[in-house]
């Protein structure tokens, strides 16, 4: 991998995680939107409802974010742009696309099947 390249990829990568930090560090539990609604019952009562779509949220985000950390020590190792099944070189774009990958193209196809 090309030193402007993996650059490039260390700067999005962190930028993104610095969002997911913001992101997490600004989420509030269930139970704390709650009690900051206690006298409306239709605010507790949607955020009852929306409880289920906003765990699921924070935990992709949580997982995403273990995700691009791991990927930035990987960005730092010589192995860091190669497949980790056919040991060829993941395009650039991929990598761009889909910053946690580890396999090229033809390889995630063929682990689809």
């Amino acid at each position: 991998m090309l030193e402007t390249d993996r650059l490039l990829l260390n700067t999005q990568i962190e930028k993104r995680i610095r969002v997911l930090e913001n992101t997490l560090s600004d989420c509030h539990s269930i139970s704390n939107k709650k009690q900051s609604q206690a006298g409306d019952a239709s605010a507790i009562f949607d955020l009852t409802i929306n409880a289920f779509v906003d765990d699921k949220i924070l935990s992709e985000n949580k997982l995403e974010l273990a995700q691009l950390t791991t990927s930035l020590t990987w960005m730092q190792t010589d192995d860091a742009g190669v497949c980790a099944l056919c040991a060829c070189d993941i395009p650039i774009g991929r990598l761009k696309a889909v910053p946690i990958t580890r396999l090229c193209v033809a390889c995630a196809d063929n682990k689809k099947d």
